[in-house]
């Protein structure tokens, strides 16, 4: 008899360092969430005589098309996750935007903050998404329901690679940010 061997997996051992693919797909993950905060989901707590048309229309055209009952409705605990998006996840994108575009080691804590936060926030917009009695078929559920999973799927992966690695960049991610140098004349 051959004796069959089990594999363990040990974690600590297990490395899945941020790959330059990966860290392009956060960079533009956060880069395109700072317009989508700003101009749609503020609507939900800013009045409507502060958002400009345009965005208004933009949102308006969002919720008609994709039967989205979270931003038509905007009930109190979906306010209450857009209120802590402007407040910490907001600032968020740009340091972290410029933290994964320079390979900066120290973005891991932050990046495990925001990923895990973010992700633990989704699991209730994708339930009442799922559930709501406001969605008119299985079609529009599914298309509002695959809207909104990279924003639970980038940032879950976001904090597992990110916790995995203690220098998810390297020892190059220690390094400071190259500035660009000023013209000389």
């Amino acid at each position: 008899h051959r004796r069959l061997r089990t594999r363990t997996l040990d974690v600590r051992r297990t490395k899945m360092p941020m790959n330059d693919t990966f860290r392009w797909i956060v960079v533009v993950f956060l880069a395109t969430h700072i317009p989508a905060t700003i101009m749609m989901d503020s609507q939900a707590l800013v009045p409507a005589k502060f958002v400009p048309k345009f965005a208004r229309s933009l949102l308006e055209f969002h919720v008609n098309a994709n039967h989205d009952p979270l931003m038509e409705f905007q009930p109190v605990w979906f306010k209450s996750l857009i209120a802590f998006e402007l407040l910490f996840q907001l600032p968020f994108f740009f340091v972290g935007c410029h933290a994964f575009y320079h390979k900066q080691n120290w973005i891991r804590v932050p990046g495990i903050v925001y990923g895990t936060h973010t992700a633990t926030t989704l699991i209730p917009i994708l339930a009442e998404i799922l559930h709501s009695g406001d969605v008119p078929n299985a079609a529009a559920r599914a298309q509002l329901f695959f809207i909104y999973l990279p924003y639970l799927v980038i940032p879950a992966m976001m904090a597992l690679i990110l916790c995995a690695e203690e220098k998810p960049f390297g020892t190059e991610g220690d390094k400071p940010a190259k500035r660009a140098k000023a013209k000389r004349k």
